[in-house]
């Protein structure tokens, strides 16, 4: 059993972050200490006038006092940061656990930033980026760190050039989800070093919210498991992708965020 901090926002009503983080790495055997770095009313792509709840000061403070009592991690797992010091507190927290360390770079979707992200948050989150083992960005993130605009249909140039960026700036290993194909699909490009794969599924011609945490948690759960790096990109990818489905094959109203049920059955058969 490994023991993973997880470092996201908390949205108090709808689907994402760690109200998908929490079930899903508990669910696959992994004990996991909550930092929340703020409190939301909701996630907030769908709803406006969100209440905030800034915890910036309070991270360090109860991440030292759990650390007093003896405990040691396997990873920490850092998605939505919102400010630049909610970021140092995360680097500091890495170089002092010396772990596995998964950096989503939270900033938006669509082709758009998130409500209350700016170049300021950008350019925090892109020093955090160099300090992590894997990344796993959205296409839009994955422009964004690289200042590049986003095409509606890459060819494997197109991606490469892409994942070449991405090398520069972070880690040699990565995940780029949700990329366009000129054949029509969509494919998650996971590259380890020179090694770069895709892995196509299909377009369902929606998104929900909490679609990227769920796909980074149940990669990191497989990745700490008995599962190497591309083998776990494919599973993590092939359950996200039927929980996109099952919620949009129920009619799930789209901003309650992404749908756990289905992806609790799969996690019980893989286990």
């Amino acid at each position: 059993m490994s023991r993973v901090v997880a470092i996201h926002d908390l949205s108090l009503w709808s689907k994402s972050s760690l109200s998908v983080v929490l079930p899903v790495l508990e669910a696959m055997n992994h004990e996991v200490f909550l930092l929340p770095t703020m409190i939301l009313s909701t996630q907030s792509d769908g709803y406006s006038d969100l209440l905030e709840h800034d915890l910036s000061s309070d991270i360090l403070p109860f991440y030292e006092r759990v650390k007093s009592y003896g405990y040691t991690f396997d990873a920490v797992y850092s998605g939505y940061l919102g400010n630049a010091r909610i970021v140092e507190s995360v680097r500091k927290i890495m170089e002092s656990e010396s772990c596995f360390t998964l950096v989503d770079p939270v900033l938006g979707d669509n082709g758009e930033l998130y409500q209350n992200m700016g170049k300021d948050n950008v350019e925090s989150v892109l020093s955090l980026v160099k300090h992590a083992d894997v990344i796993t960005p959205n296409l839009t993130e994955a422009s964004i760190l690289l200042g590049k605009d986003i095409k509606k249909g890459y060819t494997n140039r197109d991606i490469s050039i892409l994942v070449d960026g991405l090398r520069m700036i972070g880690p040699h290993r990565g995940v780029i989800t949700s990329v366009p194909l000129e054949i029509g699909k969509l494919a998650n490009v996971a590259y380890d070093g020179d090694d770069m794969r895709l892995f196509a599924f299909d377009d369902l011609s929606v998104s929900y919210p909490g679609s990227g945490d769920l796909f980074a948690s149940l990669f990191i759960s497989f990745f700490l498991g008995d599962y190497s790096f591309f083998p776990s990109v494919k599973m993590s990818g092939e359950i996200t992708t039927r929980a996109i489905r099952y919620a949009k094959e129920t009619k799930r109203e789209r901003r309650l965020g992404i749908s756990l049920l289905p992806v609790m059955s799969d996690i019980r058969e893989v286990l």
